[in-house]
């Protein structure tokens, strides 16, 4: 049953991750444009690829509850991954120039914080 559940979990926060990402790039789009939109786009992308290396790293398969340590150091690599992903992907989009700074990282901020809302909301 937790291994559904969790599978479940991870689809919802996801969907809601997307959801909110086309939102935000609409909106950049009726305010700034184009590229306020790719760039809201692109930003809320990061925090969704995030969110993916996540829970392909925090899989079913991967947290065996061997015990409490396994499951824990399984969640904290995962979410440095998380971490580095999106800090990654950032700093490509930002040193490139192109992208309007200010709807990329707003795009990206509300995305990884509707990802702990989406988690309160769906438990």
């Amino acid at each position: 049953m937790l291994k559904d559940s969790l599978a479940q979990l991870y689809r919802k926060v996801i969907l809601l991750q997307a959801l909110s990402i086309l939102l935000v790039s609409a909106a950049a789009f009726f305010i700034d444009g184009w590229q306020a939109s790719l760039s809201a786009f692109y930003g809320g992308g990061t925090a969704l690829v995030g969110s993916l290396v996540y829970s392909v790293l925090a899989r079913e398969s991967k947290v065996i509850a061997i015990s409490g340590k396994h499951v824990l150091c399984r969640h904290v690599l995962a979410e440095i991954a998380k971490v580095v992903t999106v800090l990654a992907l950032m700093l490509c989009a930002l040193a490139s120039g192109w992208f309007v700074a200010s709807w990329l990282v707003a795009a990206m901020g509300f995305a990884l914080l509707g990802q702990g809302l989406a988690v309160w909301i769906i438990r």
